[in-house]
């Protein structure tokens, strides 16, 4: 009998251990599939090249993109980038600050994005006297060495995380 209570105690040990490294572990089971904002409402996504190479087309449309979380503002959560790993670079979702906060630790998590595709700006290059790029990177806007380049982002409205 002793054993057996041993046993039940022992099973019931290794659940809540298994339990807490779950909720604990990045993109652990009770975040798959956290909504931020409205989450995403088109049926259909935009591939990431396709944005990249004919941005005139898409500015001002709503836009899903679905892909790999390639990185995340560290400072507020205030945007995700999702990357076509074939081009190795991405498209930057960009949400009013403290309206949504994306988790820091989403890079290398899948994700659907959604929001109007805009022109930002000409590069920060341009923007600022001193090339600030880095304040500019931080507000959200990515950074180029470009002086002509235009940005694009998206203004998210909303993601889920997988």
């Amino acid at each position: 009998m002793a054993s057996t209570r041993s046993s039940q105690v022992m099973a019931h040990l290794l659940v809540g251990c298994a339990l807490l490294v779950a909720m604990t572990t990045p993109g652990g089971a009770d975040e798959t599939g956290k909504t931020y904002g409205r989450g995403v409402s088109l049926k259909s996504a935009v591939p990431v090249r396709a944005l990249l190479e004919k941005p005139e087309r898409y500015v001002g449309r709503t836009v899903r993109v679905d892909g790999l979380v390639s990185a995340v503002c560290q400072h507020m959560g205030c945007w995700l980038e999702i990357t076509d790993p074939d081009l190795g670079r991405g498209v930057r979702f960009k949400v009013q600050d403290g309206v949504i906060v994306f988790p820091k630790d989403a890079v290398g998590r899948q994700a659907s994005a959604e929001g109007v595709f805009d022109e930002v700006a000409a590069s920060p290059m341009r923007e600022t006297p001193h090339g600030d790029a880095r304040a500019r990177e931080a507000d959200g806007r990515p950074a180029t060495d470009d002086p002509a380049a235009k940005i694009y982002w998206v203004r998210a409205t909303g993601a889920v995380l997988r």
